[in-house]
């Protein structure tokens, strides 16, 4: 075995330091690379997450506010359908007074208006309207209800104001003409 000299350890050990020298650079970039791509990934995951909580907020709020929209239009709804509801059955009770107070007088046309158009037939009525019809060719019966009856054959008509407001329940709820905040007949 040959003996070494200084000059060959000192270039053993310079050449191990170089070597070390050389891993520890090698090393340093190595983790310097490593957390460059780890700060550039966390960066990216932070601008994902943010991107992500604000569509998930946006989305939310969108919700909501279509929520709040449809309880508002509910709410108006519902209040719109009572304020209707509310003027039909107040006019139905406006105009079954107002028939009431006439219905003498509409009873009284109807009974010359059918004594007109026929020429048999039962009446069957008030004894108030009685004197109305003219012909004898009809027979009269008497009921107590203020209405008139006539009947003739297959013909039945009834005339009363609760008939009346019947026949008229479903024109009246198209006659009233709704607009915003008033109504009108």
């Amino acid at each position: 075995m040959p003996i070494s000299s200084v000059s060959d350890f000192e270039r053993f050990a310079l050449k191990t330091e170089q070597s070390i020298a050389t891993k520890v650079k090698r090393s340093e970039e190595s983790a310097a690379l490593y957390a460059l791509q780890k700060e550039a990934s966390t960066l990216q995951e932070s601008v994902r997450w943010r991107e992500l909580s604000a569509a998930e907020w946006k989305q939310e709020l969108y919700a909501r506010k279509q929520q709040g929209e449809r309880t508002v239009a509910d709410e108006v709804n519902r209040q719109w359908s009572a304020f209707k509801t509310e003027r039909k059955r107040a006019l139905k009770a406006a105009l079954k007074a107002r028939l009431q107070e006439e219905f003498p007088a509409l009873a009284t046309c109807f009974i010359a208006w059918v004594s007109r158009n026929y020429k048999r037939g039962k009446f069957t009525m008030h004894p108030s309207f009685m004197e109305a019809v003219e012909s004898e060719l009809f027979e009269v019966d008497v009921c107590e209800q203020e209405q008139v009856i006539f009947a003739s054959g297959n013909l039945y008509i009834e005339y009363s104001v609760e008939r009346i407001i019947e026949e008229l329940g479903n024109e009246i709820a198209v006659k009233m003409h709704f607009k915003e905040n008033e109504w009108q007949v």
